[in-house]
């Protein structure tokens, strides 16, 4: 039964039926490859989606590190394009090495033990503040978004030192530090050495000294000093905020524009309501000038139809005492010529007091009129002034707002070198003039 062109391979096949002997059976060549496949695949099993990592081996400082690429591609877009190219694999030299530049191989290891924590009973890990400082750095290079977050999160009690916070927020384009930082440096007593000023720049401690001389302590300030840097720091942050805090960051936003909205408008009602308040009390003035010429007008008729009536009255008895004395002025002239003559006078002279009464009677009412319409002119006056003096107020408030936004003159960069370092001697008629010559 042999032949030279079959091969003999012991397989199993089925069993007998006392189960326990197993007898050779003859397969071709053609089919070896095919069975050795299908035997290696029974074998290693089917893989799992999720647990079934390959790995990428990077070099940093002459140092191979193999680790499993899940986390890098995963939790960072700048590896997810990098290690695209590069060949995965699970055996010792199938896979090529990244080379990264720009880290030690110490920071690299920092980072792989909060990437690949070596194995413990802990269920959370414990870093220094340096090796957060490294998680920052590099989560921030790469891109790994929840790292940096995470990273921000321990620092943020333990950075007190001002001056690395702004070092630090510079660094990792977190402008809020920086901020927090300038604020400390400005508001504190103590002044910014020369080593301070060295690690933040002597321009930004120039601008830190003129806020300090001109007492600018207001966090919008020394915002509005800064705008240009916290601008770009806020420009760059959201390149590298992860999903909750980009979530949050537009929450925010969208609350702050909410808020802005409804301060608008109360102030649009406020401001409507103050020109119906002014509408309505300037109209309210109006109708009381107006009352009070409607007074003066019909006391002024009143006394003058009062001034009428008297005027007739006395001139209707003056003519009924003259009708009356006629008869006797008759019968006295004949009898006796100066008693006639004395009554006469007596007559003339009555008629001259009630005259005068008249006439005094008109001048105080005239007088009355002419106090009343002077107190008329300075109610008016008065009314006017208040205008005046609101509008003046409104305007000085206007002018102050505007101010409060405008950055004040100082002095010179060089007077407040020479004021906070004392590092030059004082100008003296005596001292050496510079040279012409440049």
């Amino acid at each position: 039964m042999s032949d030279s062109s079959q091969t003999l391979c012991l397989v199993p096949t089925e069993p007998a039926s006392d189960c326990c002997t197993q007898t050779p059976a003859v397969v071709d060549e053609s089919n070896a490859e095919t069975m050795t496949t299908l035997a290696n695949i029974a074998i290693e099993g089917e893989r799992d989606g999720t647990y079934y990592w390959d790995s990428v081996k990077f070099l940093v400082e002459g140092i191979s590190f193999k680790v499993p690429r899940y986390h890098f591609v995963i939790g960072s877009t700048y590896f997810a394009e990098r290690l695209v190219s590069t060949k995965a694999g699970d055996s010792e030299g199938e896979e090529a090495r990244v080379t990264l530049e720009g880290v030690t191989a110490s920071q690299f290891r920092t980072f792989l033990k909060l990437l690949f924590p070596i194995h413990t009973t802990s269920t959370t890990l414990e870093f220094s503040k340096e090796e957060w400082l490294v998680i920052l750095e590099l989560s921030t290079l790469w891109d790994f978004h929840e790292f940096r977050k995470l990273a921000k999160e321990h620092l943020e009690p333990q950075l007190d030192d001002p001056i690395e916070r702004i070092v630090v927020g510079r660094a990792a384009y977190i402008p809020r530090w920086v901020l927090e930082g300038y604020e400390t440096l400005v508001t504190r007593s103590e002044c910014i050495s020369e080593q301070e000023s060295e690690r933040i720049g002597h321009l930004t401690t120039v601008r830190l000294y003129i806020l300090r001389h001109e007492r600018c302590f207001e966090p919008g300030s020394i915002a509005s000093r800064f705008r240009e840097e916290i601008h770009a720091l806020e420009q760059t942050e959201r390149d590298h905020m992860s999903a909750d805090e980009k979530r949050r960051e537009e929450e925010k936003r969208l609350e702050e524009e909410k808020q802005r909205s409804r301060e608008e408008e109360e102030q649009r009602v406020k401001e409507e309501m103050r020109r119906v308040k002014e509408a309505e009390e300037a109209e309210r003035r109006v109708q009381e000038k107006e009352e009070r010429r409607k007074v003066a007008e019909a006391e002024g008729a009143a006394a003058e139809a009062k001034r009428s009536r008297e005027k007739e009255e006395a001139k209707h008895n003056q003519e009924e005492e003259e009708a009356a004395k006629a008869p006797k002025k008759k019968a006295r002239k004949k009898k006796d010529p100066e008693e006639q003559e004395r009554r006469e006078r007596e007559t003339e002279a009555k008629a001259k007091a009630e005259r005068e009464e008249t006439e005094r009677k008109e001048k105080e009412a005239n007088e009355r009129i002419r106090k009343r319409e002077e107190e008329l002119r300075m109610e008016e006056a008065r009314i006017a002034k208040e205008l005046a003096d609101s509008q003046k107020r409104k305007e000085e408030e206007r002018i102050r707002w505007e101010r409060s936004f405008t950055v004040p003159s100082g002095p010179s960069l060089i007077e407040i070198a020479k004021l906070t370092t004392g590092l030059l001697p004082p100008f003296s008629r005596n001292s050496p003039q510079p040279s012409s010559r440049g």
